[in-house]
């Protein structure tokens, strides 16, 4: 993309920024996402100006459009003034509190330098009146009936709301580390005086020496190509929300629809960008190739150039978001009720519990071709046989699994592959270990145990197949066993862990079992007592 008038960028002290200009964040723009790695960068960069490290700071660009209102639409640089804001609230909570409960302790001077902070603020913020400087964009709306800007709204009004989403967790804790870390820096002096004086030095380093340079671009256009071309690297911005920035670039006239949709996915997936980004690559796995997560704004951008092909991935993420939001969620009761299969609930959940998700694309592709949950039984059966072939007893890499999955993903998806017992075929041919490499790898196979994590569930999948499969639902499901070591005594430590040593026992009987050390008779008249064998 190129564009001919590069706008001349102007320099502004966050003050005056503040001061001469009505920010609005768009609502197609992503939600607040600074953590504590870049709070902490933004603290310990005012804290060095207060300290006298430094005379100044550059604190990055932002890139407007200014509306036919005369409101300045916030392309790029949204991070930076919520996290602003947020401070310059912290620090009038902070002033208020302490005049208002310590006044009798402290001077007159001091008293007047409390009410100018608190004051300034205000002239900055301009909070509670009509036109605040920053207002964050409408979205979707929390369990309290609050969008991102109505919370952002009573955090600087000294009102703040219980967090529910990504964004306002996102947004409570910056608040809740900024008043952590001003107050700190206030309470290492021990007067009152120097307390003040710290909190107007902190105050005064910021909005006098903090610096932004605001590129505002004559159109909106312009800057989608400008945001593009400083964040197409995707270095301080998650892949998704590049890719949000060129969806609705792309769709022009048709943005407010795109937009909806856009938001739909988002609220699906809790408003988490990491989700989201996971879901996008997933699905492009499954419709058209794997790419790693770099590459993935790239990739989409040549492939979605024009608003009907805009419109049309987004119309697949909304269809098929549910069904990664399920594969991602840790209740089976949940994914019963979803899939109104409890056969293919438990399939999910036992690779849910072995922490694989490589198979991801391939669901998305058989919901998206509208595959019977019957099908999809018989499919994900043979996709948990060649994962616990290929990884689990040959240990295998992932990189050759990952891909052939998405491959056939590809071929459900384009319809080449049209019926279960197409795909099963096709999964053999592409990823089947034969029986001669698996009995190989099994004879001298060693797993470690372990009482939580994939660990446990994927010895606990092998000893199920091996003794019965009718023992999964009460080993998976109701979680009814303990792995235990047969005879860990009479064994050399090189051979505790092969397959062969290891069995299930009921939990009731595993307090017993384990304190019959080297008592071989005991151990057995328990082992005779499960029902490990008897189902």
């Amino acid at each position: 993309m190129s564009f001919v008038d590069i706008p001349e960028p102007s320099r502004f002290r966050i003050g005056n920024l503040f001061q001469d200009n009505n920010f609005i964040v768009p609502k197609y723009q992503r939600n607040f996402a600074w953590q504590e790695n870049e709070i902490d960068d933004f603290w310990n960069d005012l804290a060095e100006l207060a300290d006298g490290n430094r005379s100044s700071h550059f604190f990055g660009q932002i890139v407007t459009f200014k509306n036919p209102d005369g409101n300045q639409e916030l392309i790029d640089g949204q991070q930076r003034l919520t996290s602003s804001s947020i401070l310059l609230a912290v620090m009038s909570d902070i002033a208020t509190k302490a005049y208002s409960s310590n006044r009798d302790e402290m001077s007159p001077e001091s008293g007047d330098v409390l009410r100018d902070v608190k004051r300034d603020v205000a002239k900055y913020l301009r909070a509670q009146e009509n036109q605040p400087s920053l207002t964050l964009q409408s979205g979707n709306k929390d369990r309290d009936g609050l969008d991102a800007n109505a919370f952002f709204s009573g955090l600087i009004n000294g009102k703040r709301h219980k967090a529910y989403t990504e964004p306002t967790k996102n947004m409570d804790a910056a608040y809740q580390y900024f008043y952590k870390n001003v107050s700190a820096s206030m309470n290492q002096f021990k007067t009152w005086a120097e307390r003040v004086d710290r909190l107007s030095r902190l105050f005064r380093s910021f909005v006098d020496n903090f610096y932004v340079v605001m590129i505002s671009a004559p159109t909106q256009r312009d800057a989608f190509i400008i945001f593009e071309t400083l964040n197409s690297r995707g270095k301080d911005l998650k892949a998704s929300d590049i890719i949000k920035n060129h969806l609705m670039y792309v769709a022009g006239g048709e943005m407010d629809l795109a937009n909806q949709k856009w938001n739909d996915v988002s609220r699906e997936l809790k408003d988490d960008s990491d989700r989201i980004t996971r879901f996008i690559r997933t699905y492009w796995s499954a419709r058209q190739r794997l790419v790693v997560e770099s590459h993935l704004y790239r990739a989409l951008s040549q492939e979605l150039t024009n608003s009907a092909k805009a419109n049309e991935f987004l119309d697949d993420l909304v269809q098929l978001a549910p069904v990664y939001n399920m594969l991602e969620a840790a209740s089976l009761s949940k994914r019963q009720r979803f899939f109104n299969n409890t056969e293919l609930a438990q399939q999910i959940d036992i690779l849910y519990r072995m922490r694989v998700k490589l198979f991801y694309p391939i669901l998305l592709a058989l919901s998206k071709r509208g595959f019977s949950s019957r099908d999809m039984v018989i499919v994900m059966q043979k996709v948990i046989a060649i994962f616990i072939r290929h990884r689990a007893i040959m240990n295998d890499g992932t990189n050759r699994l990952e891909s052939g999955y998405a491959i056939i993903a590809q071929e459900i998806w384009s319809g080449k592959l049209s019926s279960s017992s197409q795909i099963n075929q096709a999964l053999n041919d592409r990823l089947l270990k034969s029986n001669a490499q698996v009995k190989g790898a099994f004879l001298n196979l060693t797993k470690e145990g372990g009482q939580i994590g994939p660990k446990k569930w994927t010895l606990l999948y092998l000893l199920v197949q091996l003794y019965d499969e009718d023992l999964e639902e009460a080993a998976f499901t109701d979680d009814d066993f303990q792995l235990v070591h047969i005879d860990e005594s009479r064994v050399s430590p090189a051979m505790v862990n092969y397959v062969g040593n290891w069995t299930l026992l009921e939990k009731a009987l595993v307090n017993d079992y384990e304190n019959d050390v080297g008592d071989l008779d005991a151990k057995a008249s328990l082992l005779n007592r499960s029902n490990v064998l008897n189902f």
